[in-house]
């Protein structure tokens, strides 16, 4: 490697040259043909191959109908949590919650962007055998204007100002085709330490980036040629641009390659962990000697020439297989009279006896043997359907992938089918999921590295959730760059199928595990109220390890913090009261004993008029027996 402060566009222009060349011989020229096949673009060489007019049977472009299903269909849905779930870490818990509210807006709200980006990378490692994307941020700058400030007096304070204001930021996913992709020689991604691709800019998008005086200077230089790979009159009114990102100077440059004007160079622009503005493309097979790719068409190609030639063949004897016979011309009338009559017609025929005599039709009409074709051709079609086995064996798509299963076969067995050609498949599977991650991370740096905090409020509407709270020390802790802390995940399985049921089965998932331990707890918060603070945190605890349960986190901090601050309710058989003050107990005691004194002088009143009602009955009986005048 050369040793340089900062490399010239002549040092980039040589550097491009030797990569096109050794990209064409070792890969463009055969992946070119191999989108042609998929493209079933028949060119004078598929002519001369197979000749004028074969049919081919390009099972290729269905296979790859399968695979871009089942590995990349629908737009992702990140999962980005905390490095440790912590049930007591909110501001990382809402910062997490932040970052996938906007990773999920970008790709909910640009399908066309994004969703499609990703989608043509798959296919592009599909077919040519290298996809790729590359992110860039775009902000979105308009002019401002403050007014002058005066005093009292009428005097200039403050003269007025202009300037520029960031309104809004993105950052853009962008679809590098197969053919614009370079990246310097090396035998492992860790190894590679400059990345660039080819962008083709109209005059308007030209002049708005490097000026219309850039664009005067290369005017003359503008040719409308036809390259390898881009339609005819693509390159009219562009201009060819390299952007260049090398990691020896940690910069990024951005040249004319046929002018070897220098265009643009700018330091690090992203701060970057790994610097580079894409992550590892999606290769097909290739080994540890070097990155160029080997396209997967090429490791069965045999089977699909094969393939086509059976078809032909086919397509021939088909064409060879059909009635025809020789007959008497003595009797023309009569036999075509037949071929072409209704149903329940008789048809008479001059000189029976001797039509009779030559054996009837049998004796004077003769068809063409089919026996003999027929047989090859079943031959053809039994060898094509072998044929055919080999390729779903080769590219892993079974029968039971297919949708094509033998109705005695067992469930347990379709099932065994489909385990053994998705062992492969996973791994293309796990390969795209990686990638989408690895986009993803980087799209969070750019976030935390470059974006206004009012645009991460915005963009992330934190604030209409149960987290709002914690909004403003959210958004300071992903402005702090402390983002490699949380874990970006796309379940690979939720790439392949749109699975309506998965999200509804997670949740049931969690409220039965949840249910099973709240029936349990609920007779412990009953005995003893107080350790209703520690059963929530228990919940919030297993609610941290559900994918999906961010939303109610919050929830069950408020439970807990209002499970901590309510008065305890005492049991009333088990608890004593608590003692009065002294003076409180003292005019207790006073009125108590003023309470006895009362008792006991109603007591003895009530005894004294029972004594003297007890007297006065006595007399009364008493003179009763003795009046007074019985003395007299």
């Amino acid at each position: 490697m050369n040793e340089m402060a900062e490399y010239s566009a002549e040092w980039w222009a040589k550097e491009l040259d030797g990569a096109d060349k050794e990209y064409d011989d070792k890969w463009r020229r055969g992946a070119q043909k191999v989108v042609d096949r998929y493209l079933d673009d028949r060119r004078d060489e598929q002519e001369q191959i197979f000749g004028a007019g074969a049919r081919k049977y390009n099972i290729f472009w269905s296979n790859i109908q399968i695979l871009k299903a089942a590995m990349y269909a629908t737009p992702p849905r990140p999962e980005v949590t905390r490095q440790h779930d912590d049930a007591k870490d909110d501001v990382a818990r809402a910062a997490a919650l932040v970052l996938k509210r906007m990773l999920t807006f970008d790709l909910q709200e640009d399908e066309d962007g994004d969703h499609m980006a990703f989608q043509k990378a798959v296919e592009d490692r599909l077919i040519p055998g290298l996809g790729q994307v590359w992110l860039r941020y775009e902000p979105k700058i308009e002019p401002f204007e403050v007014p002058e400030v005066r005093d009292d007096f009428g005097q200039v304070v403050q003269p007025a100002q202009k300037g520029e204001k960031v309104v809004d930021e993105q950052v853009v996913i962008d679809f590098v085709h197969w053919n614009d992709f370079y990246w310097s020689p090396a035998r492992t991604w860790e190894e590679v330490w400059w990345v660039g691709r080819r962008v083709w800019l109209t005059r308007g998008k030209f002049e708005k980036r490097f000026g219309a005086e850039k664009y005067k200077e290369l005017q003359t230089e503008l040719r409308d040629v036809e390259k390898q790979g881009y339609p005819k009159g693509f390159e009219k009114g562009r201009v060819e641009v390299f952007e260049l990102w090398c990691l020896e100077t940690k910069k990024a440059y951005w040249i004319h390659r046929a002018t070897k004007a220098m265009l643009d160079q700018k330091p690090d622009p992203y701060q970057l962990r790994d610097f580079f503005p894409c992550p590892c493309p999606l290769l097909a097979t290739h080994s540890t000697q070097s990155l160029i790719p080997r396209p997967d068409y090429v490791m069965c190609q045999d089977q699909y020439d094969e393939l086509d030639v059976l078809n032909g063949r086919i397509y021939s004897l088909t064409k060879a297989l059909r009635v025809v016979g020789v007959y008497d011309q003595g009797n023309a009338g009569a036999l075509g009279s037949m071929l072409t009559a209704g149903e329940l017609r008789m048809i008479p025929v001059d000189n029976w006896a001797a039509f009779a005599e030559k054996g009837g039709i049998k004796g004077v009409v003769d068809w063409f043997p089919v026996e003999q074709i027929q047989k090859v051709l079943m031959g053809l079609i039994e060898q094509r359907q072998l044929v055919i086995q080999q390729i779903y064996e080769l590219t892993s798509i079974s029968d039971i992938m297919r949708g094509v299963s033998q109705a005695r076969e067992t469930a347990k067995a379709q099932s065994l089918k489909a385990q053994y050609s998705s062992v492969r498949l996973q791994l293309n599977q796990q390969a795209v999921g990686k990638f989408v991650c690895e986009v993803l991370r980087i799209k969070v740096q750019i976030i935390s590295n470059l974006f206004q905090p009012h645009v991460i409020m915005a963009r992330s509407q934190i604030e209409h959730t149960e987290s709002a709270a914690l909004a403003e020390p959210a958004v300071q802790l992903i402005k702090s760059g402390q983002v490699m802390q949380f874990r970006i995940k796309v379940g690979e399985q939720s790439l392949s199928m749109a699975d309506y049921n998965a999200e509804r089965e997670l949740r049931v998932e969690f409220l039965t595990a949840i249910g099973q331990f709240l029936s349990q707890a609920a007779q412990m918060a009953q005995s003893t109220p107080g350790a209703l603070p520690f059963l929530l945190r228990m919940v919030a605890w297993v609610a941290a390890s559900f994918r999906g349960a961010d939303d109610i986190e919050t929830v069950l901090d408020e439970a807990i913090k209002l499970s901590s601050q309510a008065p305890q309710q005492p049991d009333q058989k088990q608890q004593k009261p608590p003692p009065p003050p002294p003076e409180q107990a003292e005019q207790a005691r006073a009125q108590a004993d003023i309470a006895v004194a009362a008792a006991e002088t109603k007591n003895k009143a009530a005894l004294a008029t029972q004594a003297f009602r007890h007297n006065m009955a006595s007399e009364i009986v008493k003179n009763m027996l003795n009046p007074p005048n019985a003395n007299l």
